[in-house]
């Protein structure tokens, strides 16, 4: 029984999302939402959001701008973040957000995963596994809720329990291909399996 307990405990430790941390900036005169963002390896949308900024426009030298600062369960470059983000736009744009987040988690446990290659870019350029890659199709900036999923799916959150795979049912281009991975989760429009 305490052996069960230990292992409950320890999946539990392992599955719970990462809490976001933070420090903050304060604006000079002449800084851009955009700069900012970018020099902390964020996205202007994601940041702007993050600290309820209705106009990033009207940005003032003196603003104090919350900074999210996690912990991450794999390496990547500010590229491979933003790179993640688009994927994500592309896969899952009108997806709820715990779809959004799960399409990311599924790229970070293929780089986790022995299986597949070792970095994000790997991972989304290997040939035939992502159709907006393949088709060319990622968006130049990503949407706000991209750039959130990216961030909580580096930090560890997975609400596929380790889906190495997704799709989408309706529309999937080898139904009997889908058909020999086991579904482990449903969200939104995609199936998540392994």
């Amino acid at each position: 029984m305490v052996i069960i307990t230990w292992v409950l405990m320890i999946l539990l430790a392992l599955s719970y999302p990462a809490k976001v941390s933070e420090h903050y900036y304060i604006v000079q005169p002449g800084d851009t939402l955009s700069e900012i963002a970018h020099r902390y390896g964020l996205g202007w949308h994601y940041l702007a959001d993050f600290n309820d900024l209705e106009n990033p426009s009207l940005l003032r030298p003196g603003t104090r701008l919350r900074i999210p600062a996690r912990k991450y369960v794999i390496k990547f470059t500010p590229e491979e973040r933003e790179l993640l983000a688009k994927v994500i736009h592309a896969e899952a744009r009108g997806e709820p957000l715990e779809g959004q987040i799960a399409v990311g988690a599924v790229i970070i446990n293929r780089v986790k995963s022995e299986k597949f290659p070792n970095t994000i870019t790997e991972v989304v350029y290997q040939r035939g596994q992502f159709t907006p890659v393949e088709r060319n199709l990622l968006p130049n900036e990503p949407q706000a809720s991209a750039w959130e999923a990216a961030e909580r799916a580096l930090a560890g959150e997975d609400p596929t329990g380790g889906a190495l795979f997704f799709y989408n049912p309706t529309i999937s281009e080898n139904p009997e291909y889908w058909k020999t991975r086991p579904v482990i989760k449903k969200i939104g429009n995609h199936n998540f399996a392994i």
